[in-house]
């Protein structure tokens, strides 16, 4: 299984322009594609988050967090987070797009940017916000049998879906579980029979 190469054109322009996130502040993370052998085929970063932590801790998550005063913009914010959690260089980062932004409760706007991963390089946990880095292939997040889908539940006057992936202990679940399911569903990977 091979990234496709029309995967961009199935992505949000990396620079198109997002609602007015209201009273929520903006984040932005990364979430990057990794190639694979003709085997397993490509995988997905993803950061399980350290367990003292005030916000999210121990969830898994992608590489990312809050703007700072120096980022340009959000693009900026999610390839200088990655930089720092998984020591990911930017310049390897092909960025091909975005997935939909995802408010979560905490009282942020996420939003995603994905990226081709160009060249070797060995992911690391160098911040202590980090607990492990993950990278399951994308056929494993693919599998239904890894996957729980959880109902839908209402926040803020809107209806989400909640999804689940079974590929960990904790289980990726939350906003990034819905931002692999966006990338999943984007890449014709997603099996939507429950959602």
């Amino acid at each position: 299984m091979q990234i496709s190469r029309d995967l961009g054109k199935r992505l949000d322009a990396i620079d198109a322009p997002l609602a007015d996130p209201g009273p929520l502040r903006l984040a932005a993370v990364l979430a990057a594609l990794l190639p694979g052998d003709l085997e397993v085929g490509p995988r997905l970063l993803l950061i399980e988050r350290a367990g003292g932590l005030r916000t999210h801790a121990g969830q898994l998550a992608f590489p990312g967090g809050k703007p700072e005063p120096g980022d340009r913009d959000l693009l900026e914010t999610a390839l200088r987070e990655a930089e720092e959690e998984v020591a990911l260089p930017r310049a390897q980062v092909e960025v091909l797009g975005r997935l939909s932004p995802v408010p979560v409760p905490t009282g942020f706007l996420i939003v995603p940017f994905v990226g081709l991963v160009r060249g070797p390089w060995r992911p690391r946990s160098q911040d202590s916000e980090v607990k492990a880095v993950l990278t399951p292939t994308l056929l494993e997040l693919a599998d239904p049998a890894r996957y729980h889908f959880g109902g839908t539940r209402e926040w803020q006057g809107t209806r989400y879906v909640l999804h689940e992936y079974r590929i960990h202990e904790p289980p990726l679940w939350g906003a990034t579980a819905r931002m692999v399911f966006d990338l999943l569903e984007r890449m014709r990977l997603a099996d939507t029979a429950g959602a």
